[in-house]
């Protein structure tokens, strides 16, 4: 099987860049409403004088020439002719398959986890799980896993490098559609939600498979973990979500989870010292809670921890201090590459990333140095 090909020899790789285009488009609708009909016509005409005949160049094109148009400042009439412009080039074979592995019925996949979404807040849970329940089968079911290749969501660069860092996988990664993680995601929460937590253990597994890297799911685990009072799942899935860890949230997050752990076995001093590392990179109300009962439990006025003592109980679990290694590594370079290439929006990121996890005031001066760029 060629590299990109799925079953049926229609190349995903098109299929992938007309769902690309076709976001882009539809943020583009209704800002070429002041062109005139003439204007569309020559700008359409324009595109189709550069059609080759090779369907994957040819679709690359139609999508520089949106992105260029999507600067400007009117064009829903330009947007939706380019859009039919890409579907009209592609053989009919590759159109019936990418309805069928992009849309459930005569709803395309986001609009279906949209409609869930809106479903759940409006308290209707039996509906919003009879329909993410229909999502989930429909990715699972048509984006699965071959020997030769894996569909991933990651959500940007730091993820995709992040994830060939830890995992150096062999196979070839293929971008998915949409963010099948998050979808996948919103299955396992009405699935809990509904008193199903058990079932949602091997949901929250499919979502961390389209993307290791996002904590997302993992935190999710662990809260299912909690539910079901099984403390040795808890610990591991903490342990294995810290590595991936590139927001203040997201170890605070891990840090306060290892609190609610010491609190399930009574090891209440330990529980002390991750809550208060836990409160220095998020301040969230629910831990000062969690820190009520610790101060129940030792029976006595709390006291921040020292930082030897910090060390010494993170040393006890084999917590690792921070942000991971790798985390910090892959942020750097794509940081300095962003600098050296003048990207400062990415440079920016990047640098704030580091700075977030670190506090390191040369990361800070970097990012307030790309800062200073952008306005320029």
């Amino acid at each position: 099987m060629e590299k990109g090909m799925p079953s049926g020899g229609v190349p995903f790789l098109d299929t992938c860049i007309i769902h690309d285009m076709s976001e882009k488009l539809k943020r583009m609708k209704g800002r070429f409403e002041m062109m005139t009909e003439q204007e569309r016509a020559e700008i359409i005409s324009a595109v189709r004088a550069q059609l080759s005949g090779n369907l994957t160049e040819d679709i690359v094109m139609i999508q520089q020439n949106a992105e260029k148009y999507e600067k400007e400042e009117d064009g829903k009439a330009v947007a939706e002719e380019l859009l039919k412009l890409a579907y009209e080039i592609m053989p009919q074979e590759q159109t019936d398959y990418m309805k069928k592995m992009l849309f459930l019925g005569d709803k395309r996949l986001e609009e279906v986890y949209h409609e869930a979404e809106e479903l759940k807040k409006n308290h209707k849970m039996e509906e919003a799980l009879a329909m993410t329940e229909k999502l989930y089968q429909h990715i699972i079911r048509n984006f699965t896993e071959t020997p030769e290749r894996r569909f991933y969501s990651f959500r940007n660069l730091l993820e995709s490098n992040l994830y060939y860092v830890l995992y150096h996988p062999t196979k070839e990664m293929m971008k998915a559609p949409f963010d099948f993680t998050l979808f996948i995601g919103a299955h396992a929460y009405n699935l809990v939600e509904m008193g199903k937590a058990q079932e949602a253990i091997p949901v929250l597994q499919e979502a961390i498979r389209y993307n290791p890297v996002n904590p997302d799911p993992r935190f999710e685990l662990a809260e299912v973990y909690k539910v079901l009072k099984q403390n040795d799942n808890l610990l591991t899935t903490i342990k294995e979500t810290l590595p991936i860890c590139a927001t203040p949230y997201a170890l605070s997050r891990c840090y306060a989870n290892m609190g609610f752990y010491c609190i399930e076995i009574k090891d209440y001093e330990s529980a002390l010292a991750f809550y208060y590392q836990s409160l220095i990179f998020a301040d969230h109300p629910a831990i000062r809670g969690e820190l009520a009962i610790v101060q129940q439990r030792l029976n006595r006025r709390l006291q921040p921890p020292t930082h030897d003592e910090v060390l010494k109980v993170f040393e006890k679990y084999q917590i690792p201090f921070g942000a991971g290694a790798e985390v910090l590594d892959v942020a750097s370079q794509l940081a300095e590459q962003a600098r050296a290439g003048g990207r400062w929006e990415e440079a920016f990121f990047y640098y704030g990333t580091i700075y977030g996890v670190t506090n390191d005031p040369k990361a800070k001066a970097q990012m307030e140095e790309s800062a200073n760029k952008i306005k320029k």
